[in-house]
């Protein structure tokens, strides 16, 4: 059922976000738990073991294994046992030679049947350049047909979307966005179905916000969108970022973005949402007027005092 969940204290094995998210788009639930065995077995794996740890066989673990090899997230080393840190791979495919590609043609089926799908989708044939480009998310990042073919719909609709109608995406674009897919373990079509559905999220939340922080007339930069998914991904509506907004205005007179994402990380610790909500739980100190003290009458008058002041006062007046 859905809710907030409180997480037992005591061991525990940290996943960085990276990893978590490029396991969740693989799909894999032998990868997850190899790589959950891997990081408390102090990097080390082994076959057997990992099958009795995860009440897997072998062959499952090592079919996750390379699951995770392709992810990313582990590399083997000269033993074969240890997974080692993977570095950082420049985004920059393998310069293929027209050769290659017309070799892989002749002979690769799977290949050939994305190529003439791709060229439908762009509606123009792919030059040279854009089929080692082609070849290169297909062979080298190792992203399956369907899941390029999605890719290149999903590119082309993005460049529509940005006023550009009638213009198909550039191999350049395709390939960045290739490398930001297979970052991200999108290696199914499910996966890739997912992350277009949270993009498409995403930009509807980014239209509505911008005009509620003064944010028009301009493209919204890469940090700006940052913030803005990251608001999304919380679960925050429009209405409960636009009360921030105001109360981060209110106290710096300007639209501060990390003073902004201070209140809404706030919030969402509380689990606060919505504007009900914050409303009820975190509602600003209302104004409240100075008390005025009032002078208590001088001690000590006696009645003949008092009444000698009355009638000073009626003689003031007149009335005497």
């Amino acid at each position: 059922m859905p809710g907030q969940f409180v997480l037992p204290t005591g061991d525990s094995i940290t996943i960085e976000g990276e990893a978590a998210r490029r396991l969740l788009g693989s799909g894999s639930g032998d990868a997850a738990l190899l790589y959950i065995y891997i990081l408390s077995n102090g990097g080390r794996y082994d076959g057997e073991d990992a099958a009795g740890a995860t009440h897997r066989s072998v062959e499952q673990m090592d079919a996750a294994l390379e699951v995770l090899c392709r992810l990313g997230l582990v590399t083997l080393s000269n033993d074969g046992k240890k997974p080692a840190e993977k570095l950082d791979r420049p985004e920059e495919l393998p310069r293929y030679t027209p050769q290659d590609i017309d070799r892989e043609l002749k002979n690769g089926q799977e290949f050939k049947f994305l190529v003439g799908e791709v060229q439908k989708a762009l509606g123009s044939q792919l030059s040279s350049e854009g089929l080692i480009t082609l070849f290169g998310i297909y062979d080298y990042l190792r992203l399956p047909p369907e899941v390029i073919l999605t890719l290149v719909n999903y590119c082309a609709a993005e460049t529509a979307s940005r006023g550009q109608t009638g213009r198909r995406p550039s191999m350049r674009y395709i390939e960045k966005t290739a490398y930001a897919w297979e970052r991200e373990g999108i290696f199914s079509l499910e996966a890739a179905e997912a992350l277009i559905k949270r993009q498409s999220a995403y930009r509807a939340s980014e239209r509505k916000l911008a005009p509620v922080l003064g944010l028009t007339g301009r493209a919204l930069s890469t940090t700006e969108r940052k913030y803005m998914n990251s608001w999304t991904d919380m679960g925050f509506d429009t209405e409960a970022i636009a009360e921030a907004y105001d109360r981060t205005v209110t106290k710096t007179g300007r639209l501060t973005w990390r003073y902004m994402d201070s209140i809404l990380r706030s919030w969402h610790s509380k689990g606060l949402h919505t504007v009900e909500e914050i409303q009820r739980g975190d509602a600003p100190p209302k104004f409240q007027k100075p008390r005025v003290r009032q002078t208590p009458p001088a001690a000590g008058a006696t009645a003949g005092e008092l009444e000698q002041m009355r009638a000073t006062l009626r003689k003031i007046k007149g009335e005497e």
